[in-house]
């Protein structure tokens, strides 16, 4: 009996470990893949941005069926110098651009509406602070 005890005890023991294993190896992952948004408008808004920390990815999601197009903004904490990515793909798409920072740098974005590719943004939502 003793021994059939110290071999569930054992059993359980390394599940435990195991399980405990597992769950800290995952959480850095977690952590690491937020996702920051930002939007066009507070009420009834047309356009969204977001802006993955893991993959360092920005989107421009077209959220509204009103013929317009969508900007996805991002610049240097507080910088002057703006970057656009424009996505003209109609309602319910979404522009993908793969950007490249350095680990822990500040940046913000914002969701635009724009009507060509030639266009200017407007309807620019806030600032939303972002983290690479």
């Amino acid at each position: 009996m003793r021994t059939s005890y110290r071999r569930l005890t054992t059993v359980l023991g390394l599940a435990a470990a195991s399980a405990s294993v597992l769950a800290l190896g995952t959480a850095p992952a977690q952590a690491a893949g937020y996702v920051f948004d930002a939007y066009n408008a507070l009420s009834s808004p047309s356009a969204k941005t977001e802006f993955a920390q893991d993959g360092e990815i920005l989107y421009a999601l077209d959220i509204k069926s009103d013929g317009h197009g969508v900007v996805a903004q991002w610049r240097y904490n507080s910088s002057s110098a703006v970057h656009s990515y424009y996505h003209g793909g109609g309602f319910g798409t979404v522009g993908k651009w793969d950007l490249s920072f350095a680990e822990g740098t500040t940046l913000q974005i914002r969701a635009c509406l724009q009507d060509t590719s030639n266009g200017s943004p407007y309807s620019c939502g806030g600032w939303e602070y972002a983290k690479a």
